[in-house]
This record gives structure tokens, sequence and C-alpha cells, in this order.
């Protein structure tokens, strides 16, 4: 989590990007607060278009269940049309960025979703293939 008060801290100092038109983020700005998206939106008036790509991880999940408060989490862009989210099927986090930018004035029309297959799905498909990856490497040592 040190981390993340470092990342904190060091956009609060950023600039106004005023210049900004376009902005790609990836899940490193996505922690389950989104303050480092907020930041940045704040920090970023003139955008257009935001493109947001989310891979929900297993440690997300517990976060998610607790809530995100977006109270006094404000941000003004007046000139941003259009919003690309891409997630998997089951990241809830969708309707909460969805009800923050409704919120800051960006109409629902404005969003669009592309959702991929299950994270939960991956993640065992990523576990069986590490464990069968394992296995080829032992070899017959194992027994």
């Amino acid at each position: 989590c040190n981390m993340k008060v470092v990342l904190t801290r060091e956009l609060k100092r950023c600039p106004t990007f005023s210049n900004l038109k376009t902005l790609s983020l990836g899940e490193w700005c996505m922690a389950a607060d989104f303050d480092a998206l907020i930041l940045l939106l704040q920090h970023s008036p003139n955008i257009k278009r935001l493109f947001l790509q989310l891979k929900l991880n297993f440690g997300m999940r517990k976060a998610l269940e607790t809530g995100i408060k977006l109270e006094r989490r404000s941000f003004t862009c007046k000139d941003l049309r259009m919003v690309k989210i891409k997630c998997s099927k089951d990241d809830g986090r969708v309707h909460t960025l969805a009800h923050m930018f409704s919120a800051n004035g960006i109409p629902l029309q404005c969003i669009y979703v592309r959702r991929s297959g299950n994270a939960h799905l991956r993640g065992q498909k990523f576990m069986r293939e590490l464990g069968k990856q394992e296995l080829d490497e032992c070899g017959d040592d194992w027994m």
C-alpha cells in the first residue's frame, strides 16, 4: 500500500494537463477507491476521450464487497464525450465507474463498455496451466 500513498501524493502535485485530449489508463490507476483516476481527471479539464482497461484480480474482490465511497470525489471534464471501458464480464467496478461519471455530468450514453471473459475462469485456467507446467518441469522426479 506504500505505492498507493506515494502515487496519490505525487498525483496531487501534478500540474493541470490543459492540452490533454485523450487519456488511456490501465489497471495501475484502478485501485478500489479510484483515487488515481479521479486525481488525473481533476487535472485534465479538457479531456475528450477516456479509455479504461480493467483487469479484475482476486485481491480486488474483497475491496469491491465493502463498497466505494464517492462522496466529495468530483471532477469537471466539460468536453468529455466518450468513455470506453474494457473489462471482464464479472467486474462490478464498471457500475461504480458509470455512477461516478454520471454524478460528474457525463451522460450514460457517452459510456461504452466492452466485456470479455470471466476473470474467475481466466484465473482457473492460469492455475491449471501453471500446475501443468510445473509437472512437466518436474518430470518423473515428483514421485
